[in-house]
């Protein structure tokens, strides 16, 4: 229980500070709003990269604070990266490469049928 409450509060913490990136760029970018997604996400990337590597040893609720809440709270494309990278790693290229597709292709439709559904009714 204690572990959940570690990462919700770092993810109400990540999600408030994308709320703030989205507003910052919002002014900057006025008819682009995926600008402010793209600037999280690559920002998210390089955040997760950087503490779960070796620049920054963590203990367990250190590291579920910040990875599981703090960078899942601001994107969870950081986490989809640093899965990525993982199974490059372990040599995995075929399943990365099903795994990216899956998760770019399906996102895209399952928000499609989504939006649909929803305006059907």
């Amino acid at each position: 229980m204690k572990d959940l409450l570690i990462v919700g509060l770092g993810g109400f913490l990540g999600s408030a500070l994308r709320y703030g990136a989205y507003l910052l760029t919002a002014r900057f970018y006025i008819d682009k709003p995926f600008v402010g997604t793209l600037v999280v996400n690559l920002l998210g990337c390089l955040v997760i990269g950087l503490l779960s590597g070796s620049l920054i040893r963590l203990n367990n609720q250190a590291a579920l604070f910040l990875i599981a809440g703090v960078c899942g709270g601001f994107t969870t494309f950081s986490t989809f990266a640093l899965d990525g990278l993982k199974m490059l790693k372990a040599g995995m290229i075929g399943q990365f490469i099903l795994y990216a597709s899956v998760s770019m292709v399906g996102g895209l439709i399952l928000c499609l049928i989504g939006f649909y559904l929803a305006n059907k009714a």
